[in-house]
């Protein structure tokens, strides 16, 4: 909540310091003040009407409104967009907010470890990754269910994995791009496996090609598996997963160029979330990555389609 409002005062002001984004709202304000006054005076010198200045004398509360009103108006950058993709039927959505609060989103990726841990013990799962923050959500206290969960999808895939052992005890390894797909409270959750870790949780062996490979078996699982609703993917590999090269303007633009040019259908709306504190951070640059997803949107149908299929 706190980020959020701090994610409002930097859009109506572009500074991420709460103090700074306060005082640029007031002395704009301020500004504003001083020009409805300064033209009440010009008229009354001009004309001899004193009209304007005894109204806004009289409404002295009502221009203080207009005027902050105005100087938020006069700040405001915008921290959401939407575009539509050129002939072809999905749109695509940068979205600053928790992912788990866009709530018009019917389906969420969830990036994980490839052995799908959920363990939360000595933050062998962040409680501020994605992950984390799923499960603190939906599944707080019941993380017994949530692994059943898993283990229910990924046995019904009949996917054969690899038994190893972590300090959690035994445990089975699967492929980098294995998907699980778990639905909780009306909404439907594709865990990806992303990255391997070692026996305390830690990614190892990361590769940039991890990327391409979730996104594609998040594609086929949708395909075998999902629904075609709003979709709501984080960067992936951006974050905790730590992957080299894996920049976050790297990942989205990967993203857009991927849901754009496959040939099938995967969503009606794509929402790609962006965390709070990234945006907080100056991490990301939003004009770019809005400039990029609308350039893409326009032309990207142009670019020769390649198939969704499984890595």
């Amino acid at each position: 909540m706190i980020d959020q409002i701090k994610v409002l005062l930097k859009s109506v002001t572009g500074e991420a310091c709460t103090p700074k984004a306060i005082w640029k709202l007031v002395y704009t304000a301020i500004g504003y003040v001083s020009s409805f006054f300064a033209a009440a005076v010009l008229l009354k010198d001009l004309t001899g009407y004193d009209i304007l200045e005894r109204l806004i004398k009289g409404h002295w509360k009502t221009v203080l409104i207009v005027s902050l009103l105005s100087s938020c108006l006069h700040n405001r950058k915008k921290v959401n967009c939407c575009k539509k993709v050129s002939n072809c039927d999905i749109q695509i959505a940068i979205s600053v907010k928790d992912i788990f609060q866009n709530r018009t989103a019917n389906s969420y990726v969830i990036p994980t470890n490839t052995f799908f841990r959920t363990q939360m013990d000595n933050e062998y799962i962040s409680p501020n990754s994605v992950q984390g923050r799923f499960q603190l959500k939906y599944f707080n206290g019941k993380l017994h269910d949530l692994d059943g969960l898993i283990s229910k999808s990924l046995n019904s895939q009949e996917i054969k994995g690899l038994l190893t052992s972590d300090c959690f005890g035994p445990v089975i390894k699967y492929p980098i791009g294995t998907v699980a797909k778990i639905d909780r409270k009306g909404k439907h959750f594709y865990f990806v496996a992303i990255n391997d870790v070692n026996e305390y949780g830690k990614p190892i062996g990361q590769s940039i090609e991890h990327v391409s490979i979730a996104l594609t078996a998040v594609a086929d699982a949708i395909k075998r598996m999902g629904h075609y609703d709003n979709l709501c993917i984080p960067l992936l590999g951006s974050g905790h997963a730590a992957i080299q090269g894996a920049t976050k303007e790297d990942v989205f633009q990967q993203t857009v160029d991927f849901f754009i040019q496959c040939d099938e259908k995967l969503a009606s709306k794509l929402i790609i979330s962006i965390n709070p504190k990234d945006y907080l951070d100056e991490k990301i640059d939003l004009t770019r990555m809005e400039k990029y997803l609308d350039y893409r949107c326009e032309f990207g149908k142009m670019i020769t389609s390649v198939p969704c299929k499984k890595a």
